[in-house]
């Protein structure tokens, strides 16, 4: 496992650092939270305009051909800066199955405008939970595909121009196509999180879903939503050390200047070890999601490192995330005060796509489907 990053890589993060400082000071981020939509449409340009859009993009399409382990970079800065651009959905979760994919038409329509900036994506999959009312449902008609229900949350789904969607089919297996958000037969219920990020429900009505449309069917699609899933949840993992890290630096900050009965209150040791506990905690995530990428990158199978990554998401962000908070004692506690939205985003990333009680039943389930291999080859 190679436990540096290249002088190419660093480059790209030494490139992009400036343009995030630039322009997500911690006013401008709560201004843009204040809004109703909030979406650094500014920051997103510049990325765009300086290539960050188009790492994962092959070069045919505008692209750098580059890997998800440049853009997880590019994550961690974002998560530094709590900025509120749809990397992931767009990027890791959009962009990298159309790339995948054997539809070259749709490649040629949907990558250039991603790169450009000018085209965000979505993600959309069936709900979650034990009781779902209305479930997205793929029919096929013919060559194409007719689709009803409604979607699980979906990031960023009131400003998306387009989405990659997921859906369950009749005979028990999975389409996945992308469509366009005003297309006939979709309709978008806008929500907000409580990390404050975009999101809605996205409703099919009798949609209909042309075969040029189509990215993958049965297990072909399957396949793709794995790796789709694998690549999230590293690129999730990226995203969570840039914001607990931050968390903390600031919180070392704060705990070094406010005093206490004439000392620092860093200078307690119950404080100290909570801050070193929330170190330890996020360093672990940064070893686990750096091994997850080295999978990728050796084209081995990341399936349970990716789902080791996500699960100290959870743990990263319940121990370092709280600890940031309460470090800051009652200011901490002030939605408008900066601190706070780290609090907020280490939060939602711990629960997004899947809780660490669920991504602990999927870790269990791999290891009991075949311990023996599992074992041999996550310890090799």
């Amino acid at each position: 496992m190679e436990f540096r990053f290249s002088e190419d890589q660093q480059a790209i993060a030494d490139a992009a650092e400036p343009v995030f400082t630039d322009l997500c000071g911690d006013e401008t981020i709560k201004d843009l939270n204040a809004g109703d939509k909030p979406l650094h449409t500014e920051l997103w340009q510049q990325l765009a305009e300086s290539g960050m859009l188009g790492l994962v993009v092959d070069e045919e399409y505008g692209g750098l051909g580059m890997t998800l382990v440049e853009l997880c970079l590019i994550l961690e800065l974002q998560g530094r800066f709590v900025a509120p651009v749809p990397l992931i959905p767009t990027l890791v979760e959009c962009a990298m199955p159309v790339g995948r994919s054997d539809n070259a038409s749709l490649k040629e329509k949907v990558l250039p405008n991603v790169v450009s900036g000018e085209l965000i994506l979505s993600p959309v999959r069936p709900a979650g939970g034990y009781v779902v009312t209305d479930a997205l449902r793929a029919t096929q008609v013919g060559d194409s595909w007719m689709v009803n229900g409604v979607s699980g949350l979906v990031p960023y789904a009131g400003v998306a121009d387009g989405f990659v969607v997921s859906a369950p089919t009749d005979d028990g297996n999975l389409v996945i196509f992308h469509c366009a958000a005003d297309a006939d037969g979709i309709a978008v219920t806008t929500q907000r999180t409580t990390s404050g990020e975009l999101a809605g429900y996205v409703t099919f009505d009798t949609h209909t879903v042309s075969s040029e449309q189509v990215l993958a069917t049965g297990a072909a699609a399957r396949d793709m939503a794995e790796k789709q899933k694998q690549d999230a949840f590293i690129g999730l993992a990226a995203l969570q050390v840039g914001v607990l890290s931050e968390g903390l630096r600031r919180t070392a900050e704060y705990v070094s200047q406010r005093k206490q009965f004439g000392r620092p209150l860093g200078a307690f040791q119950a404080v100290s070890q909570q801050a070193a506990n929330a170190y330890m905690s996020i360093e672990s995530l940064r070893g686990v999601y750096w091994r997850a990428l080295d999978d990728i990158e050796h084209d081995e199978d990341a399936a349970l490192s990716a789902r080791v990554a996500k699960f100290w998401v959870g743990e990263a962000g319940h121990i370092a995330a709280h600890t940031i908070l309460h470090l800051h004692g009652g200011i901490g506690q002030d939605i408008a005060y900066p601190v706070h939205r780290f609090f907020l985003w280490g939060k939602h990333n711990e629960r997004y796509l899947g809780t660490p009680e669920e991504i602990t039943v999927d870790v269990g389930t791999l290891i009991a489907a075949d311990a023996e291999t599992v074992i041999n080859v996550n310890t090799a």
